[in-house]
């Protein structure tokens, strides 16, 4: 698997954040980006040097077997969690949907390095009590999402802190989960370069 030149920038800010901060991280990427590339990367280069479990997170189905795939085509092999499809946790790197994770709390624990969450802007309910059980059980767990959508109506934006910009205003982020936003990746950066076609 080659990473396009943005999606190893976006890999790299994701390791230099993890090696230095236990916040958790986000990473704006509009669609067609190519996020389950970058999370498989992530998640592949995290546990080559933790040594530790990663958990991936998708919303759907659909998801968990699109970042599955890519995964595996780092040449790695991964184990999917997710009862729509199978349940599984004989590899080190695990797909799965919250509510099958959720079910099963107890099989997620202090052997988790990180958790990566594709459509990050839905922190629902359930996905704060995956994250916080697995911060108690390992304190320095890192948590990175990756969305195309970084703001919601009502609450604003879901990180507080900007690589570029800098601080969020208050009223712009009510209570944002993730506390920097490390890379960004738009649509129209892609359009220019040729990834996605003009409207």
């Amino acid at each position: 698997m080659i990473l396009r030149d943005y999606q190893q920038a976006a890999h790299d800010a994701a390791i230099s954040w993890v090696k230095k901060c236990i916040e958790p991280s986000l990473i704006i990427a509009a669609t067609g980006a190519g996020k389950s590339l970058i999370v498989a990367a992530i998640a592949n280069t995290i546990h080559k040097m933790s040594g530790k479990k990663i958990l991936c997170i998708a919303p759907s189905k659909e998801l968990v077997e699109q970042n599955h795939g890519k995964y595996l085509a780092t040449g790695n092999p991964a184990s999917i969690y997710s009862a729509a499809i199978r349940k599984e946790l004989k590899h080190p790197v695990v797909f799965g949907s919250p509510q099958t994770v959720m079910n099963s709390l107890r099989k997620f624990g202090d052997g988790y390095a990180a958790v990566i969450v594709d459509e990050a802007h839905g922190i629902t309910p359930t996905m704060r009590r995956i994250l916080d059980h697995m911060r108690t059980q390992n304190p320095k767990l890192r948590i990175l999402g990756l969305t195309a959508t970084p703001y919601r109506m009502g609450t604003g934006y879901i990180y507080g802190h900007h690589f570029e910009r800098g601080p969020v205003d208050e009223d712009q982020a009510k209570d944002p989960y993730f506390h920097t936003c490390i890379y960004e990746i738009g649509a129209r950066f892609l359009i220019e370069r040729g990834y996605l076609t003009p409207i």
